[in-house]
């Protein structure tokens, strides 16, 4: 999995999940892990993309993920 379908598959969930949902700007904490704010609650990449898009399919991501050599934990978009 390229970055760019990554950032894809966690840009559309966090999309779909704010038309229902309160969605803040993702932002990278100290520890260099991406968060964003989903109804109050600050969630990493994985998370968010779970949530959406459910549990097999963000399994499947981060396998796809790990196997590319990216990195699961987003910094920038750009590993």
């Amino acid at each position: 999995m390229t970055d760019k379908e990554y950032e894809d598959v966690y840009h559309e969930a966090l999309h779909c999940l704010g038309e229902n949902s309160s969605i803040g700007f993702p932002f990278q904490q100290a520890d260099g892990t991406r968060v964003c704010e989903v109804d109050g609650r600050l969630l990493p990449d994985y998370q968010v993309i779970e949530l959406w898009w459910g549990k097999d399919i963000a399994e499947q991501v981060r396998l796809e993920r790990s196997g590319s050599g990216g990195k699961f934990k987003a910094q920038s978009g750009h590993s």
